[in-house]
């Protein structure tokens, strides 16, 4: 099972794009992590048969996305948010607190635009980094593969 999970695209349609593009034939379902839905679905529409799924994002006014989401894939268990609710930009315990909660092996999340991917006891707590051009940061997505011997997460930097 390959996941390809973006965040924080803030209108950067080409570069959504590029990742569905390069990505289409091998992975199993894009997700976005908020602020950037607009062009997600705008990318949605041009490979309909595509699997997609997304959150909201604080930017995203108007989306009837939700916040968060608990998905199952491969056999294990996502949380998804973008991570405002959780005050990521401080501490992710907040949010490794609702994962372990709701039983999740991964908590996916965004908002910082910096890329991450931690192991604490047995979660996964990953940030894909931010689509869009930055001075600060590279622009990244995740591909997340997850196969019968274990979760395999890969930033990959986008040129």
């Amino acid at each position: 099972m390959r996941l390809i999970v973006m965040s924080d695209s803030h209108s950067a349609f080409h570069k959504v794009k590029t990742i569905v593009e390069a990505n289409k034939d091998s992975a199993d379902t894009f997700i976005h992590l908020g602020d950037g839905i607009d062009e997600f679905d705008d990318v949605h529409c041009l490979w309909p048969e595509l699997h997609f799924i997304a959150v909201k994002g604080n930017n995203d006014w108007g989306s009837m996305e939700p916040k968060t989401r608990v998905i199952t894939s491969g056999g294990k268990k996502l949380l998804l948010t973008h991570g405002d609710l959780f005050n990521v930009k401080y501490s992710t315990a907040d949010l490794e607190a609702a994962a372990r909660k709701e039983g999740a092996d991964v908590a996916l999340y965004g908002h910082t635009h910096f890329a991450q991917v931690r192991y604490e006891d047995g979660l996964y707590i990953i940030n894909p980094g931010s689509v869009l051009d930055s001075r600060l940061t590279p622009c990244s997505y995740l591909c997340l593969d997850i196969t019968p011997s274990g979760i395999v997460p890969n930033i990959r930097e986008i040129r």
